[in-house]
């Protein structure tokens, strides 16, 4: 499930605007005036000196490592304690990476920088937070000149602080006073209900939480913090004793979001009559929760950076390994390809999280993607043992096991998927989809047509399924006509998808209709021009029609295509480059280059990752 929906207006002006942002292209422009580097170096770079190390650091920051760009800014220190580029930056990188104390060391001496001294201000506020010093950290932040995000970030962290000088009641008229953009009211509603509930003011903190879950709109500025208001009335109502109106407020979440592991697992301990946590237990994890709910607003595109700033800062402030705030981390690991930090923050999730079982499926999916196929496997068996009516955990091994070509052990996860399906589910189309072409590869498709028509009952407009079922049978020479059309309805409905018009052009080729291929081919090409596949295929087409050279031009291209062609691909290409092609076979039975059907029309599918779990 997506968790960060935001209004895209307003948070996008937001993070425009941001503090942090702000700072943050200001230092990158800092170090471009102080050394014009080239983004990426052929030969190592040397680290042992000064301007090496700070190249190195640059182009970590660069490519979103932030452990590794840390580092060489701890060379780079080492070597020039006294640059206050080098400080500025590194303040950045210590805190980006959770060296909160080495970030607050250098944030001491940046205070009054005009150029990141509001973000050392934030770092000290939190720092003194965590010590106590709740009248120090008000101080810290009394900050100048905020954007509209950093005023919400500000007042929120203020009123915290507030409550732990033991001002309640100062600490809700500062949240009151904290006005803005439409988009404040959200965030408003979820940190006063939560400082009410903390506070032992529990019809302020039903009247602001049930004014979030009452308006479910709410959930197009933020889910989570729609969600979480959801899960933070749910403990207050039960801890008061008043279990219907605990499961109501639940329910109002779980509505919005059925399959919501915190609250089906918040649900259970309820009707269970089990003992409910406070939604917030002390001061520095209010903060941290204004901080993270903040932080996934903005957790997208160009914002991921600040987020992660917030994230981190929400991780010292707190001083524990909140699960929810590792699962943010990990995402962003994800997101920038760092699998083994990712990885290492789902390990520290801890066994009966409810987000243990996204960190289960994601821990596998990207052991996949870093090419540990086996590991990947094996760990996502185990993940479907574990969890042997969890959806998802079967869905995500069936897409590891067919993008690996294990269709017949794919099948039966499939076959489970969907009796575990719910009979409205909206995706339960693509779960017949992703059976039937594992029946079509396994050559039974006796099987595979009725997944591929039901997928079709079930969703009639999907170009997917429209390509693959009418390019099928196409190949087979069955239903010419509808198969044709079905071709021709998924180009319609995705004109600018190269896989799909070249399932249409090779459709063209394969009835002996050339000039039609051709341009369907070209019109491929130009789209997706690196595709092997799609090269091969307009070379033919171009044979046909007596264009000779500018066919073997195609074909070697496609020697050279990404993803490399296969080996028996490569031989078969390497042929028609030295004798050409025999006499066309159109339709009757296949043409002497033409693919298998699922070969040809899984085009697109095979170009997926395995899918991610809600």
């Amino acid at each position: 499930m997506e968790t960060t929906l935001t209004s895209r207006i307003a948070l996008a002006a937001a993070l425009a605007a941001s503090l942090l942002a702000g700072q943050a292209a200001k230092a990158q422009t800092t170090e471009a005036a102080a050394e014009s580097a080239a983004p990426a170096q052929a030969a190592p770079i040397d680290v042992q000196s000064l301007s090496g190390a700070y190249l190195a650091a640059k182009q970590a920051r660069e490519n979103r490592q932030p452990d590794i760009a840390a580092d060489y800014y701890d060379k780079a220190l080492s070597l020039d304690p006294t640059s206050d580029t080098l400080q500025q930056e590194a303040m950045f990188a210590y805190l980006a990476d959770g060296r909160f104390k080495a970030g607050v060391a250098l944030a001491a001496k940046l205070a009054d920088d005009e150029e990141v001294g509001k973000v050392a201000h934030i770092a000290l506020a939190l720092d003194a937070m965590r010590a106590g010093r709740f009248d120090a950290a008000i101080g810290e932040l009394k900050l100048q000149d905020t954007s509209d995000l950093d005023t919400l970030l500000v007042g929120h962290l203020s009123a915290w602080a507030d409550a732990g000088a033991k001002r309640p009641k100062e600490a809700l008229a500062r949240l009151d006073a904290v006005n803005g953009t439409s988009w404040f009211t959200v965030f408003n509603q979820y940190q006063s209900g939560l400082l009410a509930a903390y506070a032992g003011n529990l019809d302020r903190a039903r009247l602001s939480l049930g004014a979030l879950v009452d308006d479910q709109t709410a959930a197009q500025t933020s889910i989570d913090a729609f969600l979480a208001g959801a899960e933070a009335l749910g403990r207050v109502e039960a801890r008061a004793g008043r279990k219907t109106e605990a499961l109501a407020a639940v329910a109002k979440g779980l509505d919005l979001a059925p399959s919501y592991e915190p609250l089906t697992q918040l649900k259970s301990e309820i009707e269970a009559g089990k003992t409910i946590a406070a939604p917030i237990a002390t001061v520095q994890n209010g903060a941290a929760e204004a901080l993270y709910i903040l932080g996934q607003a903005i957790n997208r595109g160009d914002g991921q950076d600040v987020a992660l700033l917030y994230f981190q800062f929400a991780r010292a402030v707190a001083e524990t390994q909140d699960p929810k705030l590792l699962t943010a981390l990990a995402g962003i690991a994800d997101r920038s390809k760092q699998i083994d930090l990712a990885l290492s923050y789902y390990r520290q999730i801890p066994e009966g999280s409810p987000y243990r079982r996204t960190a289960e499926l994601q821990m596998g999916l990207d052991l996949w993607q870093a090419e540990r196929k086996t590991e990947a496997k094996a760990h996502l068996r185990t993940a479907v043992a574990d969890y042997p009516d969890d959806l998802q955990a079967h869905l995500a091994f069936a897409d590891v096991l067919a993008a690996d070509k294990e269709y017949g052990e794919a099948v039966g996860l499939l076959d489970r998927a969907i009796e575990l399906a719910p009979p409205e589910g909206p995706n339960n189309w693509n779960i017949y989809y992703q059976r039937g072409i594992a029946f079509e590869r396994l050559k039974q498709w006796d099987k595979a047509e009725p997944d591929f028509k039901k997928a079709l009952e079930l969703s009639p407009d999907q170009p997917q399924v429209l390509n693959y079922l009418g390019y099928s049978w196409v190949d087979m020479n069955r239903n010419l006509d509808e198969g044709l059309q079905m071709i021709r309805t998924a180009v319609d409905l995705r004109p600018n998808d190269g896989y799909i018009i070249d399932s249409l052009g090779w459709a063209y080729y394969r009835l002996g209709n050339y000039p039609d291929a051709v341009t369907q081919l070209e019109r491929a090409v130009l789209i997706t021009p690196a595709d092997p596949t799609i090269n091969d295929h307009l070379g033919d087409a171009y044979w046909r029609v007596g264009r000779d050279r500018e066919a073997r031009f195609q074909w070697s291209r496609a020697l050279t295509g990404e993803p490399k062609p296969e080996a028996a691909d490569v031989e078969r290409i390497q042929r028609k480059l030295a004798e050409g092609m025999e006499a066309a076979t159109p339709v009757k039975g296949s043409a002497p280059d033409a693919k298998p059907a699922g070969e040809r029309a899984a085009n697109e599918v095979k170009q997926q990752a395995p899918t991610q779990p809600n």
